[in-house]
């Protein structure tokens, strides 16, 4: 029995409660509280609440496999076939994708989001999962796709790039907005100058943590199939040999003339170059400040250093620039 300074969470304004619920995860909102009163029911089915549904952070993942499934199937059965008209935006890890899309029809649905997907479960999604191809064709504007490395495969046997080409082939066409979160950018066997032009696409961002070799034949053609983009965001580590740094000049001569319409570009872009059969004098930081005040960048940092690596007999010159500007708007003359 309360005593008299004693609240019961039933005695909180609604709003009071509606400020909790804003700091925890909706999911476990709406598992804890759905069916418990009225008025419970009438607070958590708030559109504005329910509108963007997580999967990805809640008690689902912190419990024996049997619980887990009690809690999903709820959630599944009683809870989103109550709601499905109100939810817009659905963020899915690998394991509820199929369950939650299978669930029921979401006609308001226009974001997706995948967390820690493997590539493979993805192109079996594309191509054993009617429900996500229609999604993507039909509705889908909005597509996150936070990919999860497979250590098991060599760097030369993975295709992460190709698959990642397969969402961007056209047939898609409803797009204006893909983030790609890759661990690993290697080698493809697709020919990415067939690809068709993304004239929908809007807001593109490829972000990823190991170094890649493949910026100057794959990532830059890539991109200029982009050529109505107005947000670019490019985080990449790149592997050069026998070459230069990226720099301003660069990614104006091969990216930025091509996009009339781009007015916001995001990027950190770490250059490593090993020349040992060339001799190739590198810019200094102030040349690769310069390239990008001559082009008109806005709020740029850079810096590069030289280091000497005895293999055997021979001396590797191993150079590295880092250039970064973030959530900066461009004005480029074309």
């Amino acid at each position: 029995m309360l005593n008299k300074n004693e609240i019961n969470i039933l005695d909180l304004p609604d709003e009071m409660l509606l400020s909790i619920f804003n700091k925890l995860n909706n999911i476990d909102i709406l598992y804890s509280l759905v069916d418990v009163n009225q008025r419970f029911d009438r607070l958590v089915f708030n559109s504005l609440y329910i509108h963007d549904l997580n999967f990805t952070s809640n008690l689902l993942l912190d419990c024996e496999f049997k619980e887990y499934s009690k809690r999903f199937n709820r959630i599944c059965t009683s809870i989103l076939p109550r709601i499905r008209h109100q939810i817009n935006k659905l963020t899915l890890r690998q394991l509820s994708i199929q369950r939650v899309l299978y669930t029921c029809n979401f006609p308001q649905l226009y974001s997706l989001s995948f967390v820690s997907i493997d590539l493979t479960r993805l192109l079996l999604f594309l191509i054993d999962c009617p429900k996500f191809h229609y999604l993507l064709r039909n509705q889908i504007m909005y597509f996150n796709l936070d990919i999860q490395s497979n250590n098991t495969k060599s760097f030369e046997s993975v295709n992460n790039f190709d698959d990642c080409l397969y969402l961007l082939d056209g047939r898609f066409n409803r797009l204006s907005t893909l983030i790609i979160d890759i661990e690993e950018i290697s080698i493809s066997i697709a020919t990415i100058e067939n690809l068709k032009q993304l004239s929908k696409l809007k807001c593109f961002s490829l972000i990823s943590i190991e170094q890649t070799r493949f910026y100057d034949d794959q990532i830059v053609p890539l991109i200029r199939q982009m050529s109505n983009l107005e947000e670019l965001t490019l985080f990449l580590i790149v592997k050069r040999y026998d070459s230069s740094y990226i720099d301003g000049i660069q990614l104006y001569d091969q990216i930025l003339i091509h996009m009339p319409r781009l007015n916001k570009f995001t990027f950190s872009i770490n250059t490593l170059v090993h020349n040992r059969y060339v001799n190739i004098t590198l810019p200094s930081n102030d040349d690769i400040q310069r390239s990008f005040i001559e082009r008109k960048y806005q709020q740029v940092s850079s810096y590069a250093d030289d280091n000497l690596i005895e293999i055997g007999d021979a001396v590797i010159k191993f150079s590295r620039s880092v250039s970064s500007s973030f959530v900066v708007s461009i004005s480029v003359d074309h």
